[in-house]
């Protein structure tokens, strides 16, 4: 094999650059050692073949290949250990600009063993807790995971033995607060003062329901900062129109039995008024610390508004008589106004009170009876264009109930 070696070393030396060979012949005998096979018979750098990224392809200059742990929020969304991992250690790095110039704490969330036994390290094996090692997400871009087996020690010291570290949760509060199991003891390290994630600073929730009405919605759903577990804002839109916006403060005790890092006043139950029709509803959070926004979710609804008939116009020299039915829509069964439009020019508004109409009372159960108009508009001679729209007088939904064509004499 020695002579394998020196042959490989020998052949490939002579084939790099004469002003490097000295500084590279330590790296093409460490990759000739190391990796001979891939050295020799594959088109790779010296260094790709030294450098083992856990065991992927990825170059050495990926953040796969740096040595350090994924974080957290990367992998699952949220900056909290993941069931089935606890919480480990934590060390500290110092007027970080993340955190306006305090202290950022990065905690450990490491596998758990089960009935394995980890020895005097503390630490058993990702075969023994069923952590794999790699990439995070299987991306060279991402850091590590399952691949490094340590711990610092100050949280759950209860618990002898746990695996590898799965990734990192990353916070401007103190551990202890995060995980109350974790203690005060401090260590430092600046090496990650400069490690980030886009997620790290974004709000993290969910939305839940979102229940159309006659003109409105009802959104439900949660959120909280990622930054510091402190609850978050929320911005709701319907359409490209903001309706609601608020603080994320309604009880969610299963929430916080997911997440117990997270408060428990972190959800929202909303109901807004919303014009009628096909919508998209869209739940922004908002991080009150840094004011960084993320969509929490988006649903396509069909919102209720008024319902009616336009059921003739009448013709006869120099008038036009409107006649029709509305109602505000087909849950709320009070009136709406209506609102008449004469080719392109508005004519009238007026409530839908004028004729008794027992029939749409028969039809929708609970409806008010007056819900029928017959309303004379002035018209010239010639072809015109009636068009006919109700209105909710409390949600201010619109719906174009018909339009017909006439000839006045």
């Amino acid at each position: 094999m020695a002579s394998v070696l020196d042959r490989t070393v020998n052949f490939l030396a002579d084939r790099l650059d004469r002003r490097g060979f000295l500084s590279k012949a330590a790296v093409v005998g460490s990759a000739a050692v190391v990796a001979p096979l891939e050295f020799g018979l594959r088109p790779n750098s010296a260094y790709a073949a030294v450098c083992n990224c856990n065991g992927s392809r990825c170059a050495c200059g990926s953040l796969c290949c740096d040595g350090y742990s994924e974080f957290c929020c990367t992998l699952f969304g949220a900056n909290a250990c993941p069931p089935g991992t606890i919480t480990a250690g934590w060390w500290k790095v110092d007027g970080s600009q993340f955190c306006g110039g305090a202290a950022r704490y990065y905690l450990d969330c490491n596998a758990q063993c089960g009935t394995c036994g980890c020895g005097p390290g503390g630490v058993c094996s990702g075969a023994c807790s069923g952590t794999g090692c790699g990439c995070a997400r299987g991306d060279c871009n991402n850091r590590k995971s399952g691949c490094t087996r340590f711990r610092y020690g100050q949280c759950n010291q209860g618990v002898p033995c746990v695996g590898p570290i799965v990734c990192r949760v990353v916070t401007c509060a103190p551990p202890w607060t995060f995980d109350p199991a974790c203690s005060t003891t401090s260590r430092t390290d600046a090496a990650t003062r400069a490690h980030d994630r886009p997620c790290l600073n974004e709000p993290f929730g969910a939305l839940g329901d979102v229940v159309p009405g006659d003109g409105t919605v009802r959104v439900t759903g949660w959120a909280v900062a990622n930054t510091d577990f402190d609850r978050a804002g929320f911005r709701i839109f319907v359409g490209d129109r903001l309706v609601s916006h608020g603080l994320a403060e309604v009880p969610r005790p299963d929430v916080k039995q997911a997440y117990p890092a997270f408060p428990p006043n972190t959800g929202l139950d909303v109901t807004v008024n919303a014009p009628s029709g096909r919508r998209l509803v869209c739940l922004w959070g908002v991080d009150r610390r840094n004011g960084r926004q993320s969509l929490i979710g988006m649903r396509e609804v069909v919102i209720g508004g008024p319902i009616g008939a336009l059921e003739g116009v009448d013709v006869s020299p120099g008038q036009l008589v409107v006649r029709g039915w509305s109602l505000s829509g087909a849950q709320r069964r009070k009136l709406s106004r209506v609102r008449i439009f004469l080719d392109t020019a508005f004519v009238r508004d007026l409530p839908a009170t004028d004729l008794p109409r027992p029939d749409i009372v028969t039809a929708y159960p609970g409806a008010d009876l007056n819900s029928g108009f017959r309303v004379p508009i002035p018209a010239g001679p010639g072809k015109h264009l009636v068009c006919l729209w109700a209105t909710d007088p409390v949600t201010g939904a619109e719906t174009f109930i018909d339009a017909r064509e006439v000839v006045v004499p």
